[in-house]
């Protein structure tokens, strides 16, 4: 029931009558052949990501789709996700503490593009600006290009250290790796979405090919001895993290 109740919520995220995949094929724009496509057969426990990766496998799609399917493995094996009271993992791109007796707030976002990343993003800007007397970085996994993009679209990063992590070795030593079905397509999320969108008029933007929506997010505090306060892995797509809570973990008001 779910695999169906996703699929459906997919569809329509992506434009399309929920019976589109009963009899659906595509067509290569270089050749002209088309991939028929039949949601019954194959892998059954294949997700949804799986199944899209498939249909579109050798078939010039919008760039916009591409997103949907399945993301390349990171470059490293995805460990456990850091607990309060643990020491923040280090990869050469981003070492915690930073040594200036400095506290952070770190955001890792799903993907740029994403409507609730974008609200988190902003969030974190808003607290950067405020709190000078702590580090503020998101990172992402979209390329630099993409990211660079992204930030403009949504009023600049300003006190926000972005850090670009494409390979997703940051992600993955975080404990991020790939999201299930159920995580991302869930009917909650959907009406988390409709309800930013209507709202605030944040209904996201268009995800670049770089980045993927299956992957991830998260949140984090550290003290300045790089000690974990605060802060876990996304358990939804549509999860907004409370960052006031955050900088509240490191003493900061």
């Amino acid at each position: 029931m779910f695999s169906k109740l996703t699929t459906k919520i997919a569809l329509r995220k992506a434009g399309l009558p929920s019976n589109t995949l009963s009899n659906f094929s595509i067509t290569n724009l270089d050749n002209g052949d088309q991939k028929s496509i039949n949601p019954k057969s194959g892998n059954s426990n294949a997700t949804w990501g799986d199944t899209f990766s498939n249909m579109t496998s050798e078939v010039n799609v919008p760039k916009s789709w591409k997103s949907w399917g399945n993301p390349p493995p990171a470059i490293v094996e995805v460990a456990p996700a850091p607990i309060v009271g643990t020491k923040a993992p280090n990869t050469a791109r981003l070492i915690l503490p930073m040594g200036d007796g400095k506290a952070c707030v770190l955001v890792f976002l799903r993907c740029c593009g994403c409507a609730f990343a974008e609200k988190t993003f902003i969030e974190l800007r808003r607290l950067a600006n405020k709190h000078q007397n702590l580090h503020f970085i998101a990172i992402s996994h979209n390329s630099k290009e993409a990211t660079d993009k992204w930030v403009q679209q949504v009023g600049g990063a300003w006190s926000v250290q972005v850090v670009v992590d494409e390979d997703r070795e940051i992600y993955a030593n975080w404990g991020l790796g790939v999201s299930t079905t159920w995580h991302l397509l869930n009917p909650w999320t959907e009406i988390a979405r409709q309800k930013l969108g209507k709202q605030e008029g944040n209904w996201g933007r268009e995800v670049d090919p770089s980045g993927n929506r299956w992957v991830v997010g998260g949140s984090w505090a550290t003290d300045e001895m790089g000690t974990i306060k605060w802060g876990a892995a996304s358990k939804s797509a549509d999860e907004i993290p409370d960052l006031v809570e955050a900088c509240k973990s490191v003493g900061v008001s």
